[in-house]
């Protein structure tokens, strides 16, 4: 199968990836179904988590920048009274306690510290580089590692349901916040310790886990590059101004920030940044 003449430079496919694979392997699964070589996806999961995973294809690998620093919402349990080397369910026990005298009120008042933008430590195991090195390599072979404080953000708390120990939540984070370490954080806060489980991404940006397909190879699950960058102003070039974008050069126009420029056809050519006086490319996706 190859990608259809609206996608022959790249796409975009929606995943909803399944528990149990990488991110990585997922994304090459979906490559391989449609022929492609080049590809990537925008923002992690964890294997054993399941859910929106943007899979980039092709000339679309070049939108990542703009893929990843979406917001995005999540639906997980917190399970109470045990703590993990990992934050979720598939690491070392640290801690176990007995969670009985906690409530949803309790909950609530601990997700306060946890509403808007605060400081995180990032989960020794993740894969982030610490010194060249992935930080889940380092803590599978026992050696220490300190890791970075970042600023993270979470809105949009919905406490769905608490059943003993199990509390289902849900909520939407910045890019570069972990679900794993705010389960570890809110069980510190309480005094029970705590743990993440099915967590699910049930939206990034705009694309929502229902436009998703788990299989690899569905054409109503791929977007065209100018579809994948929907959420973004966008502004229509002229003959002449494709011409100048295509070579790299910057045009006229008032807008500010992020710019999808498109062909007369509609095809997303380039994505600019606007000073307000200038949009100057930033990345050609095809050259004239």
């Amino acid at each position: 199968m190859s990608l259809p003449a609206c996608c022959s430079g790249g796409a975009v496919y929606l995943l909803s990836k399944a528990p149990g694979i990488t991110s990585r392997r997922a994304a090459g699964r979906v490559a391989a179904a449609w022929g492609v070589k080049k590809h990537g996806h925008a923002g992690t999961l964890d294997p054993d988590a399941s859910g929106v995973l943007p899979v980039l294809l092709g000339k679309a690998t070049r939108l990542s920048p703009y893929l990843t620093g979406h917001d995005k919402t999540y639906r997980f349990s917190l399970v109470l009274g045990t703590s993990t080397d990992t934050g979720d369910s598939s690491g070392r026990v640290l801690l176990v306690s007995d969670p009985c005298g906690i409530g949803e009120a309790d909950v609530l008042k601990a997700l306060q510290s946890f509403t808007g933008s605060f400081d995180q430590r990032v989960p020794e195991f993740s894969a982030l580089r610490v010194g060249g090195v992935r930080a889940y390599e380092m803590a599978r072979t026992g050696l220490p590692a300190v890791m970075p404080v970042r600023k993270a953000s979470a809105t949009n708390w919905i406490l769905h349901s608490m059943d003993g120990r199990n509390v289902s939540l849900e909520v939407t984070v910045g890019a570069g916040t972990y679900i794993r370490a705010l389960a570890r954080d809110i069980g510190e806060v309480l005094g029970t310790g705590a743990h993440a489980t099915g967590i699910c991404r049930t939206s990034v940006g705009s694309f929502t886990v229902e436009r998703c397909s788990v299989e690899p190879d569905e054409p109503a699950s791929l977007l065209s590059p100018a579809e994948a960058m929907d959420g973004f102003p966008s502004l229509a070039l002229d003959e002449d101004g494709l011409l100048e974008v295509g070579h790299g050069g910057s045009i006229r126009g008032s807008s500010r920030g992020t710019i999808a420029m498109l062909a007369p056809d509609g095809r997303l050519v380039a994505v600019g940044r606007g000073d307000g006086a200038r949009i100057h490319p930033v990345t050609v996706l095809e050259a004239s």
